[in-house]
């Protein structure tokens, strides 16, 4: 008996251990729309505007922020944590900690993406953009 209470207890402790970590659809419609901002290393700065139907407007500045360099307008699915972006602008020609910035290769389909709710460390919105270690901030 009392190691059936031990197994139960445990299954309780990593069910609401995972479940913590769960992302729903509400989830994502409450805390994604808004602008988040992104800065190059070399100066320039990505804003990203993603809508309440999940559309998005991507638009790089140069480092003075005076100058709309490129834009791209696209739209996004969203499965739990991870997000796919549709006609992004993407940049092929660096490393992940030095990036130069350059012109973009054009527009594609990004997959490996995720995003983070606030929390009690961090009080805003991250998109995580892993390929080109990006991380978008909740700025508005």
């Amino acid at each position: 008996m009392k190691k059936l209470i031990n197994i139960g207890l445990a299954i309780i402790f990593f069910v609401s251990l995972f479940s913590c970590n769960n992302f729903t659809k509400k989830d994502a419609e409450k805390y994604l729309p808004g602008k988040y901002l992104y800065e190059f290393p070399s100066g320039e700065t990505s804003i990203l505007i993603i809508n309440s139907d999940f559309t998005f407007n991507n638009k790089i500045y140069s480092k003075d922020e005076k100058d709309l360099l490129y834009e791209a307008n696209g739209s996004m699915e969203v499965d739990g944590r991870q997000i796919e972006f549709h006609d992004f602008l993407l940049f092929f020609d660096h490393n992940e900690t030095d990036m130069i910035f350059t012109k973009p290769e054009g527009l594609g389909g990004i997959s490996s993406v995720y995003w983070e709710k606030p929390n009690k460390n961090q009080n805003t919105v991250l998109i995580h953009y892993n390929s080109y270690n990006y991380v978008f901030k909740k700025i508005k």
